[in-house]
């Protein structure tokens, strides 16, 4: 009896633990907005200043943010 209902809970927390759907969030990570960011000064959507505002970094010229934004032509996109 005892074996048997240990095996039910155990059963029962499985299928439980296994039928619930994983949280999607819907907020944009801080590597998502980073790349966007990188993308628009790209695509000249916005100027260098601009860009180096939103990012938030310590790079005063075009070419170290270009070196700061090409990790961010790779990443994939997760949505």
């Amino acid at each position: 009896m005892k074996r048997s209902l240990l095996s039910l809970l155990a059963a029962f927390t499985l299928i439980t633990g296994c039928s619930k759907n994983p949280r999607i969030l819907d907020a944009v990570s801080e590597t998502q907005k980073q790349r966007e960011v990188c993308l628009d000064w790209y695509g000249y959507k916005i100027d260098t200043g601009k860009a180096i505002s939103n990012l938030d970094i310590k790079v005063e010229t075009e070419s170290e943010l270009m070196a700061y934004c090409e990790f961010f032509k790779n990443v994939a996109d997760t949505k």
